[in-house]
């Protein structure tokens, strides 16, 4: 078990990061058209969760400022705009599902520019820009890439599409990153030493394994002998609860090949449907970029887009948001499949598999908690989750500051047409006054398993 795990960690560093996609661009803006906040059809959704604690903006470094006008400033802001109205998969359900207006952040950027008394590049971004779309960060992983993430960027820890590379050549790029990215910026050695380790605890006399897995970025040597020396006593152990609660992701193979796969003895599979809007580069991409695991349900290649009316037509979706879809022209299925560790055998446990979820569960963690309850594999308990997962990512540059920002592609429904950017749905919501961890145990103690 323990050349298993070490073996995958291998494959798992070849890949980019879950939270890393590649890009894509439209062409300019046209004018833009004020919209009213939508009213989407009512389906079971969370109320607006808190949004996931974004990488702080990194401190203002001196650096020469280059000249922008308030009207660039307002160009800026008015082609971000349009790029998420046209593009973004997420801009009626950031609304219904997380309470995040658009428009509103829009109206509230453009009314902070035009007041401002003093403006440049870093209170734009920092002061204004940040600030105000920080509530979209919990969707669809919209953001604006900072310094910090741009140094990662360059250093091969976060990943960028090799087709949008020019996006990083680009002299309005350069110009604002490489200005603020100082010899005090951390190395890869540093930001591996900041993930959180992941922990082991045992309960109830011994019958209760609990596994902590605070995030699913990197894994130490340390950690593959927990996880391995776990397994190999885990058939003594009546329950075993993985808690992933606070995971804001990472690689989906962190998840699928260490934790999933050796308890499993037949492969896992979980249906979805891929929806998406018919910019160019979406429509190019699509084939060839899906995000690492998941599986169009025919061959990757652009015969896979069907429109969205005929997968309507083919499937009973009873949770469809229908002012969601409205705004897309293509769609396919598709599934994520786990499948047992070739050539070694199952790890020995046959008891009850628990998992711990909050709404700050997301992206790559997200995908976890939704394959572990679709396909049978563990009992969710806790809160819905927080969403964060639509596929690849594409890279925008503001065309004054050149300011970097991302966002998924895709809008990714469960068999039932439910967005899982909406979030899972646990089996048992806490109990009053307890929390996850008080509740599973309490199910526990009432066998309700």
């Amino acid at each position: 078990m323990k050349l298993f795990l070490i073996v995958v960690l291998i494959v798992m560093l070849a890949f980019s990061l879950v939270a890393c996609g590649n890009g894509g661009e439209d062409a300019s803006p046209g004018e833009i058209v004020a919209t009213q906040t939508p009213q989407p059809t009512p389906v079971p959704s969370p109320a607006p969760s808190l949004a996931p604690e974004p990488t702080p903006y990194p401190a203002e470094y001196d650096s020469p400022r280059r000249e922008f006008t308030t009207d660039q400033f307002l160009d800026d802001l008015d082609y971000l705009i349009w790029v998420l109205e046209n593009n973004f998969p997420f801009f009626y359900t950031a609304y219904w599902a997380r309470g995040v207006d658009i428009n509103q952040l829009a109206d509230n950027a453009r009314r902070t520019i035009l007041e401002a008394d003093e403006l440049d590049e870093d209170i734009f971004i920092r002061d204004i820009m940040w600030e105000i779309f920080q509530p979209l960060f919990s969707v669809g992983h919209f953001a604006f890439i900072n310094p910090l993430e741009y140094h990662m960027i360059r250093m091969g820890i976060l990943g960028l599409s090799p087709i949008r590379s020019e996006l990083m050549d680009s002299p309005n790029v350069q110009a604002f990153y490489r200005a603020r990215v100082t010899d005090d910026f951390p190395d890869i050695n540093e930001i591996m030493e900041r993930i959180p380790d992941m922990s082991i605890t045992i309960m109830e006399d011994e019958s209760i394994a609990v596994l902590t897995i605070p995030s699913f970025v990197g894994t130490s040597e340390e950690d593959l002998d927990k996880i391995s020396e776990l397994y190999a006593k885990l058939y003594s152990f009546d329950h075993f609860i993985i808690d992933i609660r606070n995971n804001g992701g990472g690689w989906m193979s962190f998840f699928n090949d260490l934790i999933m796969s050796p308890l499993i003895d037949s492969t896992a599979v979980a249906e979805m449907f891929v929806f998406f809007k018919d910019g160019e580069y979406i429509t190019t991409l699509t084939p060839r970029y899906l995000l690492g695991g998941i599986i169009p349900a025919r061959p990757a290649t652009n015969d896979i887009f069907g429109s969205v009316s005929e997968i309507i037509e083919q499937n009973d979706f009873a949770q469809l948001v229908q002012n969601d879809i409205d705004r897309f022209v293509y769609a396919f299925p598709a599934n994520m499949r786990i499948m047992p560790p070739l050539g070694i055998e199952k790890v020995d446990f046959n008891g009850s598999i628990w998992m711990l979820v909050d709404e700050r569960v997301g992206s790559a963690a997200q995908a976890a908690a939704w394959m572990a309850k679709d396909s049978g594999f563990a009992t969710l308990v806790g809160e819905i989750t927080g969403g964060n997962f639509g596929g690849t990512r594409l890279h925008f540059a503001m065309p004054n500051t050149g300011i970097l920002f991302q966002f998924d592609a895709f809008y990714i429904t469960d068999r039932y047409g439910r967005p899982l950017e909406a979030g899972t749905i646990p089996h048992h919501f806490n109990h009053p006054g307890m929390d996850a961890m008080e509740t599973v145990l309490a199910l526990i103690a009432e066998g309700e398993y």
